[in-house]
C-alpha cells in the first residue's frame, strides 16, 4: 500500500514539474507556428495528471479497483489527445474533421450518461476485483454491471480505431522533425516515441482491469521515465527552434521573399529532380533548419508535398503562355513526361492542363 502511494505521489510530482517547465515556456514564447502543438503538449500534460489524481484520491485499495469510470474517462481523454498530438506532430488534419471528432466524442458520452445518473442515484458499484464483479454479474438483474462493462468495451473500440488511425496517418505523413544540425534524422526518434506512448497508454487501459498493485506500481515507473523523456525532447526541439522563432520568424517575410524570388528564377529551379532539402537550402542562399522550419510550420506540408505544390503553381502559371506546348511545360516543371504532369495537375486542380488552358483561352476571347 506505501510503495503504491508513494509511486503514484512520484508520478504526480514528476509530471507537475514537467507540466510547469513546459507551460513557462509556452507563456514566454511567442505566438506562432509552434503554438497549437503546444497548447497539445499542455493538454497531454494535464490530461495524465488528471489521471494520476483519479487513481490516487480513490478510496479502499488505491489502485486495485477495476473499470473505474472517472480515470477510464481521464484516460481516453488522454487518448484523444494522443492522437489528435500524433497527428498533428505528422502534418496531419485530424483535429479539423469534424465528423472524426464527434464519432470519437458522441461515442463516450452515450455510454457515460447511464454511468452519470447510476451515480446520482446512489447506485455505483465498486469492483475490487473479479470475485466482486462475477458476484455481481450472477444477480437477477445487474443492470448497472452491464453498462459498466459496455461503457468499458466501447471505449476500448474507440481506442482502437484510434491506433488504426495514428498507425494510416504516420505512413501518410512521413514528416521528419528538425534534429540537430539541421538535419533530418527526427522521424526515427518521433516514431519511437510514439510508439513507447501508445505503448504506455494500452498498459495503462489493461491496468483498468488488472488490480494488482505491483503493476500499477510498475507502470506508474514508466510514466515518469516516459514524462521526463518527451519533456528532455521538446526542450530539445524548442532550444533548436528557439533563434528562429524569436528571430527568423519575425523575419518570416525574408525567408518567404527568399524562397519566392527563387522559385521565380529562370530556368524554374525546381525542374531540378534531383534537388534535396540541403541542395535546395544552398541554393537559396538559407540554412536547412530555415528552410525546413519553413515549410513544416508555416507552409505546413512535407518537403515532397511543398515542392510538388510549387511546381503545380509554376505548371498553372505558364498554361497562360500559348507560345509553350504543354510537353515542354511538363519538362520544364521538373517532369519526366507529359503524363505525369497531367495526372498531378488534374489531382491538384480536378482538371487535365489542356482543359485547363481552353478555359483560359476562351475568357480571354470574351468581349470586355
Amino acid at each position: 500500500m506505501i510503495i503504491s502511494y508513494a509511486s503514484s505521489l512520484a508520478a504526480i510530482t514528476t509530471t507537475a514539474i514537467c507540466f510547469a517547465i513546459i507551460a513557462t515556456i509556452y507563456w514566454r514564447s511567442p505566438s506562432g507556428p509552434l503554438t497549437f502543438k503546444r497548447r497539445l503538449i499542455i493538454s497531454d500534460y494535464s490530461l495524465l495528471l488528471l489521471y494520476l489524481c483519479c487513481h490516487f484520491i480513490q478510496s479502499n485499495n488505491d489502485e486495485t479497483e477495476i473499470l473505474y469510470v472517472p480515470s477510464i474517462v481521464a484516460l481516453y481523454l488522454l487518448w484523444e489527445s494522443f492522437l489528435i498530438t500524433c497527428t498533428t506532430f505528422s502534418n496531419g488534419k485530424i483535429y479539423k474533421n469534424k465528423y472524426a471528432l464527434l464519432f470519437y466524442n458522441l461515442i463516450p458520452i452515450a455510454l457515460l450518461v447511464p454511468q452519470i445518473i447510476y451515480a446520482l442515484n446512489g447506485q455505483i458499484y465498486h469492483f475490487q476485483n473479479y470475485d466482486q464483479l462475477i458476484a455481481v454479474l450472477k444477480q437477477p438483474i445487474p443492470i448497472q454491471a452491464y453498462m459498466r462493462i459496455a461503457f468499458s468495451f466501447g471505449i476500448i473500440l474507440c481506442k482502437i480505431l484510434m491506433i488504426i488511425e495514428i498507425v494510416r496517418q504516420q505512413l501518410q505523413y512521413k514528416q521528419q522533425l528538425i534534429d540537430e544540425d539541421g538535419e533530418m534524422r527526427g522521424i526515427a526518434q518521433r516514431n519511437t516515441m510514439y510508439f513507447g506512448v501508445g505503448a504506455l497508454l494500452v498498459m495503462m487501459t489493461i491496468g483498468q482491469l488488472v488490480p494488482s498493485q505491483t503493476f500499477h506500481v510498475i507502470l506508474k515507473l514508466g510514466m515518469i521515465i516516459a514524462v521526463i523523456t518527451i519533456t528532455r525532447f521538446y526542450l530539445k526541439l524548442h532550444q533548436q527552434l528557439r533563434i528562429l522563432e524569436f528571430k527568423s520568424y519575425k523575419k518570416g517575410k525574408s525567408i518567404k521573399e527568399k524562397i519566392d524570388h527563387w522559385l521565380n528564377q529562370d530556368p524554374f529551379p525546381l525542374s531540378d529532380t534531383e534537388l534535396t532539402m540541403e541542395k535546395t537550402a544552398a541554393s537559396i542562399g538559407i540554412p536547412t533548419i530555415a528552410l525546413s522550419y519553413y515549410i513544416y510550420e508555416f507552409a505546413g506540408k512535407t518537403f515532397l508535398s511543398w515542392q510538388s505544390e510549387c511546381r503545380m503553381l509554376h505548371c498553372k502559371k505558364l498554361l497562360s503562355n500559348h507560345d509553350k506546348n504543354i510537353s515542354e511545360i511538363a519538362y520544364e516543371c521538373g517532369y519526366s513526361d507529359l503524363a505525369a504532369m497531367s495526372k498531378a495537375f488534374k489531382r491538384r486542380f480536378g482538371v487535365a492542363p489542356t482543359i485547363y488552358r481552353k478555359r483560359l483561352k476562351a475568357d480571354e476571347n470574351l468581349p470586355k
